[in-house]
């Protein structure tokens, strides 16, 4: 498609070249004309051509200079992957079961000791069902990371810590790589804005703009994403609950510690079942004075019954006996021997 372009453009040079040469009818020939019209044709062949080599040329650097990236960004990240702990990027979580006898304590000290770490909170819940249900305490902290194993180590001396996990993940990779798209990119908005500034043909101006708008929602979602990275390694997360107990469990595993809390846990079972119990007697009283009314009546129809029953069994038979003694004298009356 492009020789044809290129025949067809220099076909119109070489025409306008011997029209204007007949015109102006300086003397010249055809022959001188067609001689430099083959001049000029070659010269353009020859440029076309060399346009051509240099696209070539480039392709070939462009590729060259792509593997040449490729084999540093593997040496990069190799030399990423033997660097100590200290510079990677890390994101921590941390999850703490607590118990607390002292549960308003507890919540306050907490807090007063997330403050004085520098943190913060940025989320909490917290559940009193009232009765003899215990009360809960969800919190969620942010800990700058470099006093995250000391805060850790505070809130155990301030509870009893049940359960605790933590997750590490690193994001250094991930990181280094966004960190050298968004550059790449603001390279290539600088350069483009450049080109804005020397266009003056509108589709051009129209064109670049586009690209410009392109690039910048890019560089902003690439910065938006290492400012939630560096919140998330700069801040570890802390997830705490804290449920409230009666007594707090015993963290050694020995068997007196067992034998301890397994009796302690028996004598707390009685006593609730009796309180319990008594609870319930006390509050279900109105119906059980109900009930134990309907019982009473019931019981006195049940021996009223009873009694009416006896009585009139008792009729029936002297109503029996009677009538048997009145056959007796009777049959006496009649055999007077």
């Amino acid at each position: 498609m492009k020789n044809k372009f290129y025949t067809l453009l220099m076909t119109l040079m070489i025409a306008a070249l011997l029209l204007t040469g007949c015109g102006r009818g300086k003397g010249l020939d055809t022959s001188s004309g067609e001689t430099e019209a083959a001049q000029i044709a070659a010269d353009t062949d020859s440029g076309f051509n060399d346009f051509e080599k240099t696209q070539e040329a480039a392709v070939l650097d462009t590729e060259a200079a792509a593997e040449d990236s490729s084999g540093e960004d593997g040496q990069a990240a190799r030399e990423l992957s033997e660097q100590d702990l200290s510079s990677r990027k890390l994101i921590k979580t941390v999850s703490l079961a607590m118990q607390t006898k002292t549960f308003d304590t507890l919540k306050q000290q907490l807090e007063e000791s997330i403050a004085s770490f520098g943190g913060y909170i940025e989320n909490s819940s917290y559940d009193a069902p009232g009765g003899q249900s215990f009360r809960y305490y969800y919190i969620c902290v942010r800990i700058p990371s470099k006093d995250l194993d000391a805060f850790v180590s505070k809130a155990g001396e301030l509870g009893t810590i049940t359960n605790k996990s933590e997750n590490v993940q690193d994001v250094t990779l991930d990181y280094v790589d966004k960190t050298a798209y968004k550059e790449s990119l603001q390279t290539e908005y600088e350069r483009v804005m450049e080109l804005l500034a020397q266009a003056k043909d509108l589709d051009q101006i129209l064109a670049l703009e586009s690209k410009l708008s392109e690039l910048r929602y890019e560089i902003n979602s690439y910065e938006s994403q290492l400012r939630t990275y560096d919140n998330q390694i700069d801040y570890s997360t802390v997830n705490i609950n804290i449920s409230e107990v009666e007594y707090e469990k015993e963290m050694s595993d020995s068997v007196g510690s067992r034998i301890s809390s397994g009796f302690r846990s028996s004598l707390f079972a009685v006593r609730d079942f009796f309180v319990n119990t008594f609870v319930f007697l006390v509050s279900s009283l109105p119906v059980l004075v109900l009930l134990a009314a309907a019982i009473i009546v019931v019981v006195m129809i049940l021996k009223k019954g009873r009694r009416f029953r006896r009585k009139t069994s008792e009729e029936k038979k002297e109503r029996r006996e009677m009538k048997e003694d009145n056959e007796e004298n009777g049959d006496s009356k009649a055999d007077p021997s």
